[in-house]
């Protein structure tokens, strides 16, 4: 008949020899069952939403949508300043021409040679006056639509200084 094996039970002795003996199994078990709660338990430490290597390429999107938005409000006030500079050209031009047309008017219904000079005079210093400030309100929108055309870069260029 077959014999069978009882199995065995584990013995704990109090003698130096066995506790040396168990040791080893004791720590197998402890380090099998760390290994358990290590793979079991989530991971401490926090992931970034972007990965490192998406961080530079983040970075560039963001800088170049930037550049797009300031180059954008750029474009827009060069063209609203253009458009504003060119209708006050127009309307100077406009008021020269229809100046000096008025003046070879009346000069040339002047009774007298003396009447029309004196025609010719006032308003060819009239013209003058007009134009000079006509001109002087040209440059100065000019120089207003510059400024404001560069607005939109200083303003980004001081936001990145922050």
């Amino acid at each position: 008949m077959a014999e069978v094996k009882k199995a065995r039970t584990k013995v704990t002795r109090t003698s130096p020899k066995g506790v040396l003996k168990a040791a080893p199994a004791a720590k197998a078990e402890v380090a099998s069952d760390q290994l358990a709660m290590v793979e079991l338990a989530p991971p401490v430490a926090v992931t970034p939403s972007v990965a490192p290597t998406e961080a530079p390429q983040l970075l560039q999107r963001e800088r170049a949508d930037a550049l797009r938005k300031v180059r954008s409000e750029a474009v827009n006030a060069t063209a609203r300043g253009a458009l504003e500079v060119h209708d006050k050209i127009i309307e100077a031009l406009q008021a020269q021409s229809d100046t000096a047309l008025e003046v070879w008017e009346t000069s040339l219904k002047a009774p007298h040679l003396s009447e029309a000079i004196r025609v010719q005079t006032n308003g060819a210093r009239r013209a003058y006056e007009a134009a000079s400030a006509q001109w002087t309100d040209i440059a100065t929108t000019t120089a207003s639509w510059f400024h404001r055309s560069l607005e939109p870069f200083q303003a980004a260029l001081h936001r990145q200084d922050r």
